[in-house]
C-alpha cells in the first residue's frame, strides 16, 4: 500500500537515521536481556544453595520440651501433606571430635541416610565415599572436609566423638564439602548412634521437610502449627532476607526496565523528531498530492514497526553474548573461614527473546507516536515553502 511503500523507501534511503534507531533499540534490549539472564541466574543460584539444599520446613519440639518423642507419627503426618518430597527426623547436638592430640568442636547430626539425602542432597556434595554407607554401620560418620583437615584424620581413619561424659569411637566413611563455614564443624552419623551418644533415648530434636514447591512452605507451616502443638518454621522465617530478595527482585527489575524504556524512548523520539524536521518539505508535497494526515501518521508508525523486529533480534543477540562474557568473569568469594572463586550463573529462558521483540516493538511505536503526530499536523503550504529538504 502507499504508506508502506513510502515508509520502506525512507528506511532504505536514510541509512544513518535507520542505523542509529536500530542501535539505540538494540542496546536497550541487550541490556534488558543481559539483566534478565543474570538476575534469573542469581535467583536460581540463591534458591539452589540456600533453599533447595536446606529444609523448607523445620518441625521443632513443643514448648517446654527439648525433644520430639513421637517423631515417627509426626513424620508420617507431615509426609501425608500434598507436595512433600522428603521428611527426615534428625537429632542435632553439640560435641567434640578428637583425633590423637587434636580436638575440634562439632555439630553432629544423627539421621537416616536415605531420608537425609532426599532432604539435603548430601551425596551431591560428597568428595569421598558414599553417604548411604552410614545406613549399614552404626559406628561410621561423614565429616566436613574442613573438619577432617583440621583434625588431621583421613578417610578410613578413626576418631572419638564425645558429648558431655559420653564418647563413641567412629570411623570416617566419607567427606562432604559444602563450601561454607559449617564444613569445619559438621559430622553426620546414624540416628541410633546419635541417640545413644546424647543419652536421651528414642527421640529427635527436629524434623526437616522438603516440598516440591518451596513457596508453599508458609502455608503448610501455618497448618501444622494450627493442628499440632509443635513449632513449625518455614525457610522464609529463618531466611527472611533471602525470601525478601526473591520476592522483591521482580519489582526492582520492573523499575530498572522502565527507566531503560524511558531513556531509550526519549533518545529515539528525539532522533525521529529530527528526521521529521529534515523531511518537512517531503511531507508537505505528499499532503499536497492528496495524502491525508492519517496517512502521514501511518507512514511514521509503519517505519517504527518495520524497525522493531531486527532491533529486537539484534539486541537479544548482543545481550546474550555480553551476558556470557560477564558470567565468565571470576568472582572472589573469600571470607574469614572459606576461600574460593565462583562465577555468576546465567539463565536465558526462551521467553526472554519474545520479551525482547515485544519490548522493541513497544519502544519503537511509543517513541514514534509524538513525532508522527507532529508530522501529521504540519501545514502543507508552509512545509512546501520550507528550505529544509
Amino acid at each position: 500500500m502507499f504508506e508502506m511503500d513510502v515508509a520502506w523507501r525512507h528506511i532504505v534511503s536514510n541509512r544513518r537515521g535507520t542505523a542509529f534507531t536500530l542501535i539505540s533499540v538494540a542496546i536497550a534490549v541487550g541490556v534488558i536481556i543481559m539483566s534478565l539472564g543474570l538476575t534469573e541466574g542469581t535467583k536460581q543460584q540463591i534458591i539452589e544453595n540456600t533453599v533447595e539444599k536446606n529444609p523448607h520446613l523445620i518441625i521443632s519440639p513443643k514448648e517446654g520440651e527439648n525433644y520430639i518423642y513421637l517423631y515417627r507419627s509426626l513424620s508420617g503426618l507431615a509426609a501425608a501433606y500434598p507436595g512433600v518430597k522428603a521428611v527426615s527426623p534428625r537429632l542435632v547436638g553439640q560435641g567434640a571430635a578428637r583425633f590423637r592430640e587434636r580436638v575440634e568442636g562439632v555439630e553432629f547430626i544423627g539421621m537416616r541416610p536415605d531420608q537425609e539425602d532426599l532432604l539435603m542432597a548430601v551425596q551431591d556434595d560428597m568428595i569421598y565415599g558414599s553417604f548411604s554407607d552410614l545406613q549399614y554401620s552404626r559406628h561410621s560418620a561423614v565429616l566436613g572436609a574442613a573438619l577432617a583437615g583440621n583434625l588431621g584424620v583421613r578417610p578410613g581413619g578413626e576418631f572419638y566423638l564425645s558429648q558431655k561424659n559420653r564418647s563413641v569411637k567412629m570411623k570416617v566413611a566419607g567427606l562432604v564439602s559444602k563450601g561454607t563455614s559449617r564444613e569445619s564443624t559438621l559430622v553426620y552419623l546414624p540416628l541410633e548412634t546419635a541417640q545413644s551418644l546424647s543419652g536421651a533415648g528414642d527421640v529427635v530434636s527436629e524434623i526437616g521437610v522438603k516440598l516440591s514447591d518451596y513457596s508453599a512452605a508458609p502455608e503448610m507451616a501455618a497448618d501444622l502449627n494450627l493442628n499440632t502443638r509443635y513449632k513449625v518454621t518455614s525457610w522464609q522465617d529463618f531466611n527472611r532476607e533471602i525470601a525478601r530478595f526473591v520476592g522483591t527482585q521482580s519489582r526492582i527489575n520492573d523499575i530498572f526496565y522502565a527507566l531503560i524504556f524511558l531513556i531509550s524512548g526519549f533518545v529515539i523520539a528525539n532522533t525521529t523528531v529530527m528526521i521529521v524536521t529534515r523531511r518537512t518539505r517531503e511531507i508537505g508535497i505528499l499532503m499536497a498530492m492528496g495524502a491525508r494526515r492519517r496517512s502521514i501518521l501511518k507512514i511514521f508508525l509503519i517505519e517504527s514497526l518495520l524497525l522493531s523486529p531486527p532491533a529486537g533480534v539484534m539486541g537479544a543477540l548482543i545481550g546474550f553474548v555480553f551476558a556470557q562474557i560477564v558470567a565468565l568473569y571470576p568472582l572472589d568469594v573469600s571470607t574469614g573461614s572459606t576461600s574460593g572463586v565462583t562465577r555468576l550463573m546465567l539463565v536465558i529462558n526462551p521467553e526472554f527473546f519474545i520479551y525482547a521483540i515485544l519490548f522493541a516493538l513497544g519502544l519503537n511505536v511509543i517513541s514514534g507516536i509524538y513525532p508522527a503526530y507532529v508530522a501529521a499536523r504540519l501545514d502543507p503550504v508552509q512545509a512546501i515553502g520550507s528550505e529544509m529538504g
